[in-house]
């Protein structure tokens, strides 16, 4: 299949509740990205494509009323019992999944007191009324983030159910979530509107051996190459595309315009010290004057 007719045919795909921002950049960056490649290299481009998601913000609203229904039906998720809540950073700063928490609270039909945004504000005569924790999130690539996060809350789990909902989740991801908690006791489900393989991971010697090629032709950083922790995850969301995915797709270099390019999280300049006003300035300069 020629790439150019398989690209479309994946736009398509992507475009079918929503023809947003995204995929527009696509469209317009794909001739120039994908001309980085020879033939062989195409049609490996064409496999990794073709198990490409992309979920526009219409269409994660609807997947979003699934998944909502699911927890319902599958877990008893009501206001009786269950407290609905969200993944943090290390640091204790939200994150993506403050975007996709507010967005199950609009979809869901549930009263926003059942929603609170650190279950550690819970009060313990309450906590002990609680047998079911949701937390929304877009992704699950590895795992070890959502894991982490749960080892270092100061509540205990134990006699509870957790439940990760997420858009899209990685199959080993899910594994290591479940095997990993299980050690410290802890019950835990993730509820996934879509599971996939690791994107290498039916390829042949050869196939895995062209793509680290192709990455590093393009100069993709090496922890970036199969994604963040070897996630080798292949997905994009409206507000970004996550570092789990292979770096081909979204690592920007001097070689590679990918068409899901990563936003970076950059501060304005009315947040910045003078010192990282200067770094930033300089950093500007160097890099005009290559």
């Amino acid at each position: 299949m020629d790439i150019n007719n398989a690209f479309i045919a994946c736009a398509d795909k992507w475009a079918k509740d929503e023809l947003d921002e995204k995929i527009n950049f696509a469209l317009d960056t794909f001739e120039e990205w994908a001309g980085n490649y020879e033939k062989d290299e195409k049609e490996l481009l064409i496999k990794l494509l073709q198990k490409f998601d992309y979920y526009s913000y219409n269409s994660i609203v609807k997947i979003m009323k699934e998944l909502n229904l699911k927890i319902v039906q599958d877990y008893g998720i009501s206001n009786a019992d269950s407290v609905i809540s969200v993944v943090r950073k290390q640091d204790g700063k939200l994150n993506s999944s403050y975007e996709y928490w507010l967005l199950h609270r609009m979809v869901s039909g549930f009263g926003k007191g059942m929603y609170c945004d650190s279950v550690n504000d819970i009060d313990e005569k309450y906590w002990d009324n609680i047998s079911k924790v949701v937390y929304v999130d877009d992704c699950s690539g590895t795992g070890e983030q959502f894991t982490k996060f749960i080892i270092r809350q100061k509540k205990s789990f134990q006699n509870k159910q957790i439940i990760l909902v997420v858009i899209e989740a990685v199959e080993d991801a899910k594994r290591y979530i479940k095997n990993e908690l299980g050690k410290y006791g802890v019950n835990v489900e993730v509820v996934a509107y879509t599971t996939k393989k690791k994107a290498l991971k039916n390829m042949v010697e050869k196939e895995k051996n062209m793509f680290y090629e192709m990455s590093q032709k393009q100069e993709i950083f090496k922890d970036y190459i199969l994604g963040f922790e070897d996630a080798e995850a292949l997905m994009a969301f409206y507000n970004n595309t996550p570092n789990d995915t292979l770096g081909l797709f979204w690592f920007v270099s001097e070689k590679n315009n990918p068409i899901f390019p990563r936003e970076l999280d950059e501060k304005p300049g009315w947040k910045m010290s003078n010192a990282e006003k200067k770094k930033r300035r300089r950093e500007q300069y160097e890099s005009k004057c290559m």
